[in-house]
């Protein structure tokens, strides 16, 4: 599949709505291909939506795919528990509860702060309220999390 000429068909279609392209992949399970786009929304993305946009690209991707492989089109949003790509995302996510890894210690908590250098989140330990400050340099991965 020509990844690059799906993003372009997607970018056109929600250019002028509120949703925003979070990733593009290409899966194989079994031998089926799975052709998935994930596209978010603030505050949130509606199932109504997503099958709107979902028609909207299989009909043009459909006129483009005649060369592809079969594949199936799945079009959803990345989650409650989506991860965080590059500091924008991290900004827009200040006051949300997030799960952050470093290369040997894991965290979840509020994120209070966050800037070009370092965030700061407020964590429970051992029964204390801490902010602990993180340097963007350190983090393996972040992601929002759901507080249970």
């Amino acid at each position: 599949m020509e990844l690059d000429k799906v993003n372009e068909i997607v970018l056109k279609i929600i250019a002028d709505k509120p949703y925003n392209l979070y990733a593009i992949k290409e899966e194989k399970v079994g031998t089926d291909n799975i052709l998935q786009i994930f596209i978010d929304k603030e505050p949130a993305i509606s199932l109504a939506e997503l099958a709107t946009l979902n028609e909207l690209i299989s009909n043009e991707l459909d006129k483009i795919d005649a060369s592809w492989p079969p594949y199936m089109l799945e079009v959803s949003s990345p989650g409650a528990e989506k991860e965080l790509k590059g500091n924008d995302d991290i900004l827009k996510s200040v006051g949300k509860y997030i799960h952050v890894e470093l290369i040997d210690k894991v965290y979840e908590g509020y994120l209070e702060e966050a800037n070009d250098l370092e965030i700061i989140i407020k964590i429970n330990l051992k029964g204390r309220i801490k902010k602990l400050p993180i340097k963007i340099n350190d983090i393996k991965f972040i992601r929002l999390a759901v507080k249970i």
